[in-house]
């Protein structure tokens, strides 16, 4: 097989993408992921919510709870493996915080997130940072605690500033920023230890912004929470949320370990169409397109997408999902987009490797 030539090429990098591109690569197929960027989950909590999921609403009606069920066990599998895993269930009903004060239920979440569920604390410490904005820890402690009691709970709120060191000189920081010097720097992450570790003495837990690293993983998280003696709620803040960039760069790292090239950065300018079926895609490489060739490809660049013609797809193997389906409720807008990726992938590798036969 040559360089440019793949059994299954996947267009999109949100979840859906991601997820047909690990199935693909479980199954044996030679796959290639290319975006132009990150898929909307790096805006928000990543959450899942699959209660009341109708997967016939976009076409998917073959879909049913046992179909749901492998989807689900495989993407849990999935994020464990590249140290960014979920918590939760098909059947569990978690209530995770937000940065408005509010409690949002949901099914799944990032293991730093869930840990925020107000019955399993019985004290916690909402956490702000001096000079950052985007995060008002006295409104969310708040808004937590009158919340907390109008759902007969007796978890205690109570909100803490703490002083960080300056970076570079700047005045004011985000938490992407504190994020970054986290990474590059070990003695600020010592610092931002340092700074916690006085909260912990009457909380159960510590709930602050996404700032504990984007390169960081699952291992580096406990890390910290060992060293505070204390379980660490990182609340997504405005886009882009640090979590969610964790949990695509975790992703990444691993599918790349998987056999999956990857190529971010770079649009499809065009997919390749020869009669009903499409042999590839042109990309918008720097210098010079690059063509791709790919017996099969999945389409996961999201329902506004230009390589669709009329809202439909242009050829019989080209394979979509995500929100290129359709209309859905948007709180199941990740279920969604996990369900008919794991789907995708399949169907991507049933179709035949032409390549692999040469």
């Amino acid at each position: 097989m040559r360089a440019d030539e793949f059994e299954v090429l996947v267009i999109g990098e949100g979840l859906s993408g991601i997820t047909a591109a690990a199935v693909a690569c479980q199954q044996g197929a030679r796959v290639m992921l290319v975006s132009k960027g990150p898929g909307t989950f790096v805006l928000g909590t990543a959450c899942i919510d699959l209660d009341g999921l109708d997967c016939s609403s976009v076409g998917l009606g073959h879909c049913g709870p046992a179909e749901v069920e492998e989807a689900m066990r495989f993407f849990l599998e999935l994020t464990a493996a590249a140290g960014a895993a979920y918590e939760g269930g098909l059947r569990e009903r978690g209530l995770v915080p937000t940065i408005m004060g509010t409690f949002a239920e949901v099914s799944l979440a990032p293991r730093a997130l869930w840990k925020g569920d107000p019955r399993g604390a019985g004290k916690a410490v909402v956490v702000g940072i001096e000079n950052v904005f985007a995060f008002d820890a006295n409104f969310v402690a708040e808004g937590l605690s009158v919340r907390s009691q109008d759902l007969g709970l007796s978890t205690a709120y109570r909100a803490v500033a703490i002083k960080l060191p300056q970076i570079q000189n700047q005045r004011w920081l985000t938490p992407l920023e504190i994020a970054n010097a986290v990474d590059r720097n070990l003695f600020y992450r010592r610092a931002v230890v340092t700074a916690l570790k006085p909260l912990v003495q009457d909380a159960d837990l510590l709930i602050i912004p996404g700032i504990l690293g984007v390169d960081s993983c699952d291992d580096d998280i406990r890390d910290i929470e060992e060293q505070l003696g204390c379980g660490i709620c990182e609340l997504p803040t405005l886009p882009p949320s640090v979590p969610g960039l964790r949990l695509l760069r975790c992703l990444e790292t691993h599918l790349a370990a998987m056999g999956a090239e990857i190529c971010t950065g770079f649009s499809v300018q065009k997919l390749s169409v020869e009669g009903d079926r499409c042999t590839g895609a042109v990309l918008d490489t720097p210098g010079k397109q690059r063509t791709v060739r790919a017996d099969c490809v999945i389409l996961a660049s999201g329902k506004f997408s230009h390589l669709l013609e009329h809202g439909a797809v242009l050829a019989k193997n080209v394979v979509p999902c995500g929100s290129v389906l359709g209309k859905f409720d948007s709180r199941h807008g990740n279920a969604i987009a996990v369900v008919s990726g794991y789907q995708a992938g399949m169907l991507a590798c049933q179709q035949g490797v032409q390549y692999a036969k040469r």
